[in-house]
């Protein structure tokens, strides 16, 4: 009998942290420095942007400041008749941050109608034909930002060196390099030319320590929808995401400060901690069918909302490269993902247990898949011959014996009548 032996494959893992909601302080300091006397003073600060993402708990200011709302910004005014020397303005507040899993509706896919773009978020053809076919077969409006911002965060090489480069798409389309503000340049551009309704959102996002980063935000229905090309995320992105404007490009995004005089300047600085971090609550479930070398995946939304999870799977590098997606799952429903596992380098004639991670925004999902690699031909034995059984010599046939012995019976009988 031949022996089947279990093989494990050992590989590294590489472990994501989504924070579903967390409250963090922000303080922003404006420095004002004159030579001399400056008058007229006014300075019109960005600071915090409001969204159903986003609450403001707590917000303070400089005496002598004060904040004021425009739309869905909050700005910090400061003004003065008069001002010489240096003068530092301070903002601070706590803010509670959750992106929760509440899209309500997916509308058709109007196909291509384009919106007018202009600035760092103009499109050209090749732009708008690449979104075309990125687009073609999608049935929503979240299915198709949902493509394009896996496919730009697959295209552009993530290089700092590009970092304070005004980025217009156009340029990022021909030269795929660049950091948070050419992804979302590039995929306003793209959501643009196929009729997606867009804005730029400039914030702060944590990294490995917290730094300014730029996303965008794509109109669904009667819903602003967050999508972050940059990190791979839409929807329910990890909360440690503070947004602080709302533009139609990073061109369009500054503090100003107004005054009569010379040889006056200003900049700002902005610190950031979180005192409150609270993982994503765990909606999904996943299922896995192994059948030969094909491989599902299958993710179920339990809820009454469209999820947009971010996803990914890590296997062994040579039985499945690593695959990261954002997913669109409607309400109560499953999405499948299938690939084709290279199982060339798997020995035959054993048991395989091939182990793998899922995470879907921030749950983890670890197990192994029990994969039976086929026999050789080399190997095989060869079928058992079926012997027919021996042959025997026929006696006589049997039937006359059988009358006689059935005269002799009924002789008896009758004689003892």
């Amino acid at each position: 009998m031949k022996a089947w032996f279990i093989l494990v494959l050992l590989f590294s893992l590489s472990f994501s942290v989504y924070v579903g909601e967390a409250v963090s302080q922000m303080e922003k300091t404006w420095f004002i420095s004159s030579d001399g006397t400056i008058k007229d003073v006014r300075l019109n600060g960005t600071f915090l942007a409001l969204s159903s993402s986003q609450q403001i708990e707590r917000m303070e200011a400089t005496d002598g400041a004060r904040f004021e709302q425009a739309g869905d910004e909050i700005f910090l005014i400061y003004e003065a008749d008069e001002l010489s020397g240096q003068k530092n303005i301070t903002a601070v507040a706590t803010i509670h941050t959750a992106y929760p899993l509440n899209i309500t509706s997916d509308p058709p896919f109007q196909s291509f109608s384009s919106l007018p773009a202009y600035g760092l978020v103009s499109y050209d053809e090749a732009i708008s034909s690449t979104a075309r076919q990125i687009s073609t077969g999608k049935s929503g409006d979240l299915e198709v930002a949902a493509a394009l911002a896996q496919w730009t965060n697959r295209y552009i090489k993530y290089n700092i060196s590009y970092w304070g480069d005004p980025a217009p798409a156009i340029q990022v389309f021909s030269n795929p390099q660049g950091v948070c503000v050419g992804y979302s340049h590039l995929f306003i551009a793209m959501a643009k030319s196929v009729g997606l309704q867009t804005r730029f959102v400039s914030g702060y996002a944590f990294a490995g320590e917290w730094q300014a980063h730029a996303w965008a935000e794509v109109k669904i229905g009667d819903e602003w929808v967050p999508v972050d090309p940059t990190f791979g995320e839409m929807g329910i992105l990890d909360a440690r995401h503070i947004a602080t404007s709302y533009s139609n490009d990073q061109g369009e995004v500054y503090d100003s400060l107004i005054a009569k005089g010379e040889n006056f300047t200003f900049s700002s600085n902005v610190s950031l901690g979180t005192s409150e971090e609270h993982m994503f609550q765990k909606f999904f479930s996943v299922h896995t069918v192994l059948f030969g070398d094909g491989l599902e995946v299958i993710i179920y939304n339990p809820t009454d909302f469209y999820a947009t999870p971010t996803y990914s799977i890590n296997m062994p590098d040579y039985i499945l490269p690593d695959d990261s997606r954002i997913l669109v799952i409607p309400p109560r429903s499953s999405a499948t993902v299938r690939y084709t596992l290279n199982t060339a380098e798997l020995e035959p004639g054993y048991t395989h247990q091939i182990p793998y991670q899922i995470e879907i925004q921030g749950e983890t999902f670890t197990d192994k898949l029990s994969y039976v690699k086929g026999v050789p031909a080399s190997l095989v034995q060869p079928p058992l011959v079926k012997e027919s059984p021996a042959q025997q010599t026929q006696g006589a046939c049997p039937l006359p014996s059988l009358l006689a012995l059935f005269a002799l019976c009924f002789g008896i009988f009758c004689f003892r009548k």
